[in-house]
């Protein structure tokens, strides 16, 4: 009987030190008022907003329990939209989303890969984005790859040129 309360208190212990593990490889991306092209491909939840532009969507985990949702209206695999007053939303699963236009906000946590890239209007605001726990940066003028919550160490090395 005292194993048996003993294995019971170490894995009383050990759980949530094992959760916490787990989710210590989710990351953060925040994109906040962002005039350009904005692609993600991902896996955990996203939810976003756009002002005027364009918008896709396409499940990469269909056989899930998600599906992305567009206005509050639950969609197909593929989804693709342009409009204003846009909202968007993917609950959980793999994604890739491609947001092109003005008044980007964009949540998202797990992880991914971005690639930002600003089209500043006449005064020269593009919007910010931040990944993980990072301060907020100035969308960048040039196409800029950023990964959240992986490890970047893991990634494939892209040569210039190649």
């Amino acid at each position: 009987m005292r194993r048996v309360a003993l294995l019971i208190s170490v894995l009383a212990l050990a759980l949530p030190a094992g959760v916490l593990a787990a989710h210590a490889s989710a990351g953060s991306l925040s994109v906040v008022d962002a005039r350009g092209v904005i692609k993600i491909q991902g896996r955990g939840a996203l939810l976003g907003r756009l002002d005027s532009g364009t918008l896709q969507i396409v499940d990469l985990s269909p056989a899930d329990p998600w599906s992305p949702r567009v206005n509050g209206v639950p969609r197909g695999r593929v989804v693709g939209i342009r409009g204003r007053d846009v909202s968007f939303y993917v609950p959980g699963g793999r994604y890739r989303l491609v947001v092109r236009g003005e008044g980007i906000h964009i949540s998202a946590r797990g992880q991914g890969i971005a690639t930002i890239a600003a089209e500043p209007d006449v005064t020269g605001a593009a919007g910010t984005y931040a990944v993980d726990d990072d301060e907020p940066a100035p969308l960048p003028d040039v196409v800029t790859r950023v990964a959240y919550g992986l490890d970047v160490s893991l990634l494939p090395v892209r040569l210039p040129g190649s």
